[in-house]
């Protein structure tokens, strides 16, 4: 399909097996002629800057991925007055309207920028829904710490990563129309409209870059502190019921001469002796600070503080 603007033409959805190189003489060209050759055996992001014939701008761009590794791409190549673009769709594109805004570019250059604002869209909605997935997350993990977080952290890390890879090559496209165009093509408004786009999905992709960081920092370190107090706890259980167990096995040693085999109150004496020994020592425990949390209450220190913290917002409101 071709659309004709006032100084320059989009030909839009080519087909690459028919190809009519009478119908522009931009096809004739040996750097376009080398990008419709190379493009149909391409899977990957790659971009080309001409400068030798005319500046001009070629490559591919995968523009969407699922978690299949299924990913969809469109190539291009762009000169001043000339864009070429394969077949190429996305849910959140409005072709209607982008061929309007087109209507307002000077150069190909500029609509070609149009289009890669679409896209931009779409990485943007899609970052929306992953910061409604993050937010769930870090709100489970502040009231229900299981041993999924970990795991749900690092699923968010590598859809991200996929956001940031199919945003990456939008950037690299731009500095690459830099270097091709220069000044001539970079000062218009829907470039620097699409620049700025670009920094605000990067700004964003790098904000929660580091929250999923701190994430996965707080739940090592509380992974660490849990494991901490199960071995205290161990411990501290061990030398309580060490004495107690230090008595049992000598009260059940079966010598020739037992004199306490004779008393009435054997069994209260050593119980007593048991309960006295364990008294002690987790005394000396206590004296010593080596207990801890561990025999307090700290759901209801959790509740108490989450009610500070409350109370202290609202003075601060």
């Amino acid at each position: 399909m071709k659309h004709t603007f006032s100084n320059w033409t989009w030909h839009d959805e080519v087909d690459w097996g028919f190809v009519d190189q009478s119908e522009e003489p931009l096809f004739h060209e040996a750097s376009c002629q080398e990008w419709i050759d190379k493009s149909k055996h391409t899977a990957n992001n790659v971009l080309t800057v001409h400068v030798l014939e005319e500046p001009a701008l070629s490559g591919s761009l995968i523009y969407q991925q699922s978690e299949q590794e299924e990913q969809m791409l469109f190539h291009f190549f762009v000169t001043e007055q000339q864009l070429i673009t394969n077949a190429f769709y996305v849910n959140t594109m409005n072709k209607a309207e982008m061929i309007q805004r087109m209507k307002t570019c000077p150069t190909a250059l500029e609509g070609f920028f149009v289009l890669l604002a679409q896209l931009l869209n779409h990485h943007l909605h899609g970052i929306d829904s992953f910061e409604t997935q993050l937010k769930a997350l870090q709100y489970n993990m502040r009231n229900n710490n299981s041993r999924t977080i970990l795991e749900n952290i690092y699923y968010l890390r590598q859809e991200l990563l996929l956001w940031s890879d199919l945003t990456t090559p939008i950037e690299e496209i731009k500095r690459g129309a830099q270097e091709a165009f220069l000044e001539s093509g970079t000062n218009q408004i829907e470039f620097q409209r699409t620049s700025l786009r670009i920094e605000r999905t990067l700004s964003l992709i790098n904000h929660y870059k580091q929250d999923i960081e701190t994430m996965i920092h707080l739940e090592e370190v509380m992974s660490a502190h849990r494991g901490n107090e199960i071995m205290k706890t161990l411990t501290v259980v061990t030398v309580l019921f060490t004495p107690g167990m230090m008595l049992g096995s000598i009260w059940g040693m079966n010598f020739k001469n037992m004199p306490e085999l004779d008393w009435k109150y054997g069994y209260v004496y050593a119980l007593l002796a048991i309960v006295v020994t364990i008294a002690g020592v987790y005394g000396w425990l206590r004296w010593k600070g080596w207990t801890g949390d561990l025999l307090k209450n700290h759901h209801r220190k959790t509740r108490l503080l989450r009610k500070s913290t409350v109370k202290t917002s609202d003075t601060k409101e």
